[in-house]
């Protein structure tokens, strides 16, 4: 009984709660056949039909109101989702998540206009919106979660461009694209990575300017992975071959001297290089295995000091190796 008695009590102060409310209150919980339940904020109409609805989100993103703006244009996408006023609300919901500074998200959803309408007028103005995501996230722009910016965005910068290229490869912004990936990787200090990416680019647009900047680039990527290693001479070489194809391709860019700079160090370095690697064998009394080293030097770079060295070594060596090969 006294249960029963509790249970009364409890129901009544409920149904006083929900009389005594406010109509207006901020934000009410709405269940409509074919959208499921939503909230329906204070002041926000909702439209009968795709058009109308598309019209009360837009005015909401004119005014700035882009949280209320983007809960409209997704009622467009989710109660006509193949009208032709989804296109537009997949666009509008895009531009204020961007607004707002979810510029991931905003990436997503223009992605999923572009998948679930592949011909849209819109298709243009979706590159150009993922292009300039890439472009903050490759400024430095930190990828937005639960209200904070705080998640690195080298990464999300590699994949707008790679969407962009992969979504229009001849589109006015894909080569600028594939050159800004290789921008990404150098900021990572993943220079091979971005010698792929800047080789791509000759491989797809080999007549563009860009392919001038890409070429050289290769080249200055390899020279950074090359001071990795001192004993590691591909990079280097790498490098060199890079520089001296630039240079033949093009022999008028105002490059050209930079480029000519950084290939008579790389050489310097080269020969360097080689002439401690001859050093270690040597130290180790593998004569033979020095005198190749100390050959190369002479070979690759006879004008360096490096060589006039090398030349002395070669002279103190072949001997040696002459009485070890004539030893029975």
């Amino acid at each position: 009984m006294r249960l029963h008695k509790k249970f009364a009590i409890a129901l009544l102060s409920v149904t006083a709660f929900v009389f005594v409310m406010p109509v207006n209150a901020p934000a009410a919980l709405i269940w409509r056949k074919g959208e499921g339940w939503t909230w329906e904020h204070e002041g926000v109409t909702t439209g009968t039909n795709p058009s109308d609805q598309l019209k009360i989100a837009q005015g909401l993103q004119a005014k700035k109101q882009y949280r209320n703006a983007i809960d409209a244009y997704r009622r467009v996408i989710s109660r006509w989702p193949l009208s032709f006023s989804a296109q537009d609300a997949r666009l509008g919901e895009a531009e204020c998540l961007g607004a707002i500074g979810y510029h991931y998200k905003a990436f997503q959803q223009y992605q999923e206009l572009i998948k679930k309408n592949p011909n849209t007028t819109h298709f243009n103005t979706v590159l150009q919106r993922q292009y300039e995501i890439g472009n903050l996230f490759l400024a430095g722009e930190r990828q937005k979660a639960w209200g904070i910016r705080w998640l690195p965005s080298l990464d999300r910068a590699v994949e707008v461009y790679e969407q962009v290229v992969k979504n229009g490869p001849y589109s006015s912004v894909a080569p600028e694209s594939q050159f800004r990936i290789g921008l990404a990787y150098e900021k990572q200090r993943d220079y091979l990575a971005a010698v792929h990416a800047y080789e791509k680019l000759l491989e797809r647009y080999p007549k563009l300017p860009l392919a001038e900047g890409a070429q050289f680039q290769i080249g200055w990527e390899y020279k950074k992975e090359s001071a990795r290693a001192e004993y590691d001479q591909n990079a280097a070489n790498q490098a060199i071959a890079a520089y001296t194809d630039f240079l033949l391709r093009y022999p008028r860019s105002d490059k050209v001297p930079l480029a000519q700079e950084y290939l008579t160090s790389l050489k310097g370095e080269q020969a360097r290089g080689l002439f401690h690697i001859g050093q270690f064998y040597e130290k180790n009394r593998r004569y033979k295995s020095a005198l190749i080293y100390y050959n190369d030097v002479i070979e690759k770079n006879p004008e360096s000091n490096w060589a006039t060295q090398a030349k002395d070594k070669v002279a103190k060596l072949t001997p040696l190796t002459a009485e070890k090969t004539a030893t029975p």
